[in-house]
């Protein structure tokens, strides 16, 4: 949903309250707390009651924002909505910086914002099945065109460096899984593949690094050769690195930083967009997260 149409739908509190009240309840609301359905929404003139509800089993209140990502935010919702729209149509990410300059939040909070967003974007489970490429990548540093300040020679790449280490898996003509690691061993490329692929319904397709040959004598393991002139064939990792090209874009274009701890939330917005790059990433997002309680 683009930036105008959200603001078209949502004018107010209480039109964002009433559609996460659709998404979460389908008319039938119900308690948090104890699960009853005997309830009744407060009077909507109360002062500050806009979305309460009373249960008249436990006698608690409530509003449909109880354990989810909105729960118990003093950010008007209309403004969590736009946060999300613009982060899903952004194609280089989004820094807090320029958030804050468009919804006219302080910084640190739109930075708070957007980790919470990522950190339910990272709920998503994904189980590869197929033909299933696999690749690694190290996120950080300098871009390679950059120089060594001291000798002028190139930063070191790949293997060997101090960047962070990531492994991906992407299902050709599906979805992606990405997860930052200590290291590319054997044993955790090993580790890394059974908790996200099928391996009784996949075919790996790797590059020929050694760390992937434990995985491979578990399943069906193709090797890429990129010393062999190049013909068109489906042994290849083009779909992961095209990923990992949306993952760096992001970096250079408008992070250029992020710590370590970080890395996984960075991730998961990444894998998210591409994985619902075909859909309706906005009303999907939500959907997903009224159905899933803190």
């Amino acid at each position: 949903m683009d930036l105008i149409k959200v603001m078209e739908t949502f004018p107010t509190q209480e039109d964002c309250i009433a559609y996460l009240e659709r998404l979460r309840w389908a008319g039938s609301p119900e308690c948090p707390h104890c699960e009853s359905t005997h309830v009744r929404q407060r009077n909507e003139h109360d002062i500050g009651r806009i979305g309460r509800w009373n249960c008249h089993n436990c006698h608690a209140t409530f509003k449909v924002t109880h354990g989810t990502l909105f729960h118990g935010t003093k950010i008007a919702l209309q403004k969590w909505f736009v946060a999300i729209a613009l982060m899903a149509n952004a194609k280089k990410n989004l820094s807090s910086c320029q958030l804050s300059r468009d919804l006219g939040v302080p910084q640190k909070t739109c930075w708070r914002i957007m980790m919470a967003i990522r950190g339910e974007m990272g709920k998503d489970n994904v189980m590869l099945e197929g033909i299933v490429e696999a690749d690694e990548t190290y996120i950080g540093g300098k871009h390679k065109k950059d120089y060594d300040q001291e000798d002028g020679e190139p930063k070191k790449r790949g293997r060997g460096t101090a960047k962070d280490a990531v492994l991906g898996a992407v299902a050709r003509g599906g979805k992606v899984v990405a997860e930052l690691v200590q290291n590319t061993t054997a044993e955790t490329i090993k580790d890394f593949i059974k908790s996200v692929v099928n391996t009784d319904d996949a075919e790996l397709i790797t590059d020929q690094y050694t760390g992937y040959n434990e995985i491979g004598k578990e399943m069906k393991h193709e090797t890429l050769n990129r010393s062999e002139t190049w013909e068109a064939s489906e042994i290849h990792t083009n779909t992961i690195e095209g990923f990992w090209s949306f993952v760096k874009r992001a970096w250079y274009g408008s992070h250029h930083h992020y710590s370590t701890a970080y890395t996984p939330l960075y991730l998961a917005e990444a894998c998210y967009k591409y994985n619902y790059r075909e859909t309706h990433i906005f009303s999907n997002f939500l959907t997903q997260s009224m159905r899933s309680e803190i």
